[in-house]
């Protein structure tokens, strides 16, 4: 008996509270068959079109420009994407409107260049007003204001990502370059498994809880997790990485803002690199003598922390518990694992920072996106289902019946969402071998 489609993650491996999106499930497929920006046969066009959809590619590289989602309910399947994934050098930005929820973001590298003008709101990535939006093995770089604007959106999960080099020129208050920021009226994050190097700041930001903010690995950053709004509910801060790297002081903690109604931390097992001040695993950074010299500023007393974990499967009905690592564990799965697969020239150079802590703030902006990325042709699918015709005379379908994607499988997933997330499997796969 397959499992009911409501109680279903997004996608096998979706943890946390984004894991409720269905993105696109039992719509149509739409397939993006070029590069170009706009047009038939584009993302964009993909993206403009309404109701439930999945889409696929039978192209990879590079597109040039913004990509906008302007209509939910939507699986954008980058794993698709055959040899070269698929890379944005430019903003992906989601329409600022309550009304477009529900978004699956998968395999998909978001590469924006600042050139001039006001960069007070050129993110690399923005679902400031969204809801239940999970992005899973994405990586951005180079915004100006935020690299990820979350600022009201609520239901979300970021896993398994990477969030890079904000650029430190471009913003009307100066250098900004900040990771991740979900404020004031954003409502129940799961930020899990991902990597921010080389931020001064919000990595992540997170004004509210519920909040699980756990296995994360924050390199070359000046403040990791912090506020900067004024704060409350209940945050879960366990088995992260914070590593101390040439461009400023390293502070893992700061409890910034107001505290609002509920405000309590569970710490536990975060992990600090800091040659010379610190190195090791802390449970409770209130403990005296300070294990580290920035605790004796965490700017809220010992009575905020929670001595015994927060348990949001019970608080929050549908909630899926991430899988947690040690955070020395998840320092090695994430350098591995973390981010759109395969890597592409941006992620590597700074997955090697990291390892060889080395490295600066600021945006490094590359020319040749595709460089050591080798594009293939896409397999046959003579139905234009989204399915490769050899997958599906493998497990009972018809390669010439375009309508049967939408077949419920014994997964509980319809036959679409079984392909791509065997896909994704593949590709992350590749990575575990790679260890």
């Amino acid at each position: 008996m397959s499992t009911p489609a409501s109680a279903l993650p997004a996608f096998p491996g979706a943890e946390g509270f984004g894991a409720v999106a269905t993105g696109g499930r039992g719509g149509r497929v739409i397939k993006v068959t070029n590069l170009r920006t706009s047009g038939a046969g584009s993302l964009q066009a993909a993206l403009d079109a309404t109701g439930p959809r999945i889409i696929v590619f039978d192209v990879s590289g590079v597109i040039e420009g913004d990509v906008v989602v302007r209509n939910g309910n939507v699986t954008i399947a980058g794993q698709t994407a055959p040899g070269a994934g698929i890379t944005v050098r430019g903003r992906l930005i989601s329409r600022y409107s309550d009304a477009v929820n529900n978004v699956i973001v998968r395999f998909l590298r978001v590469r924006p260049v600042f050139s001039s003008g006001d960069g007070a709101q050129f993110d690399g990535a923005q679902f400031s007003l969204n809801s239940k939006l999970i992005l899973d093995h994405v990586s951005i770089a180079w915004g100006v204001d935020e690299t990820l604007d979350l600022y009201e959106a609520d239901d979300v999960t970021i896993q398994w990502s990477t969030i890079e080099s904000s650029a430190t020129t471009g913003h009307p208050e100066g250098m900004h370059n900040y990771g991740l920021i979900n404020g004031p009226d954003g409502h129940r994050i799961t930020i899990h498994h991902n990597l921010f190097a080389h931020h001064k700041a919000r990595c992540p930001a997170v004004a509210n809880g519920p909040a699980d903010i756990r296995n994360n690995v924050a390199y070359n950053v000046r403040h990791g997790f912090v506020h900067h709004n004024p704060a409350s509910g209940k945050f879960n801060i366990v088995g992260n990485s914070y590593i101390k790297g040439p461009s400023d002081q390293l502070i893992p903690f700061y409890f910034d803002g107001s505290a609002g109604a509920g405000l309590k931390y569970f710490l536990s097992d975060n992990y600090i690199d800091d040659p010379g001040k610190f190195t090791g695993v802390v449970g409770n950074p209130w403990q005296k003598p300070y294990l580290h010299p920035s605790f004796s500023r965490l700017n809220k007393p010992e009575s905020y922390r929670a001595t015994t974990q927060f348990n949001f499967s019970r608080d929050v009905p549908g909630y899926i518990p991430v899988t947690t690592h040690s955070a020395q564990d998840a320092y090695r799965l994430v350098l591995a694992k973390a981010g759109a697969l395969p890597h592409d020239v941006v992620t590597k150079s700074v997955l090697e920072n990291v390892e060889r802590r080395n490295g600066a703030w600021g945006a490094r902006y590359v020319r040749n996106l595709m460089e050591g990325l080798t594009p293939v042709a896409a397999p046959t699918d003579a139905d234009r289902d989204g399915m490769a015709d050899a997958w599906e005379r493998a497990h009972g379908l018809n390669p010439s019946n375009g309508n049967d994607h939408t077949k419920v499988m014994p997964s509980g997933y319809t036959a679409i969402e079984e392909y791509i997330n065997r896909l994704a499997s593949g590709l992350i796969s590749q990575a575990e071998a790679d260890l």
